[in-house]
Formats: structure tokens, sequence, C-alpha cells
């Protein structure tokens, strides 16, 4: 399984607000082997914002996205879930 996130992907990657901050990158890339019978297998990610001096916009949403690839050789692999998840939050 292939996984890429990206973050604040609506600007360009030199302007993006959030980052990873195990490298302090706007995506971040997971390969996962599947093999049946094994646990199902978590990662947490810690995203920070930018500094408020470091950009200017500051009213624009955040954009998040997921990508998931399934290798063609995975007969039977089905994928579930959300397909839009929205939330704002205001501080």
């Amino acid at each position: 399984l292939d996984a890429e996130l990206q973050l604040d992907r609506l600007k360009p990657r030199l302007s993006r607000r959030v980052l990873v901050l195990r490298d302090h990158q706007s995506s971040w890339h997971w390969e996962m082997a599947l093999v049946p019978g094994t646990p199902p297998l978590c990662d947490n990610l810690t995203a920070y914002l930018r500094d408020e001096a470091d950009f200017k916009d500051k009213l624009s949403p955040v954009a998040l996205s997921v990508t998931v690839v399934l290798p063609g050789d995975a007969p039977g692999l089905v994928l579930y879930g959300d397909t839009l998840v929205q939330a704002q939050v205001g501080g």
C-alpha cells in the first residue's frame, strides 16, 4: 500500500503553512507491506503551523489530501472509509 499526505495542498509548495514535524516538509509518504493475518498498523503524525510572520495568508483554509494507491497485484483488497472529511477549528 502506498500512501501520501499533502498538507496545505492548495498553496504552492514553498508557501505552505503547515509542515510535518518529523522532517519539516509539507508532504509525507508511507509504503506499507500488506500481509494477511497481521494486526492493523497505525502511525501518528504531528504537524505544525509555521510562525505567522512567515506567511501572509491567515484566512484561507488549510486543505489536506491523502492519496492511497493499491498495488496492481493485490486481488480482493478493498479500502473503505470517508471520501470527504472537513473540519473547521477556530481559536
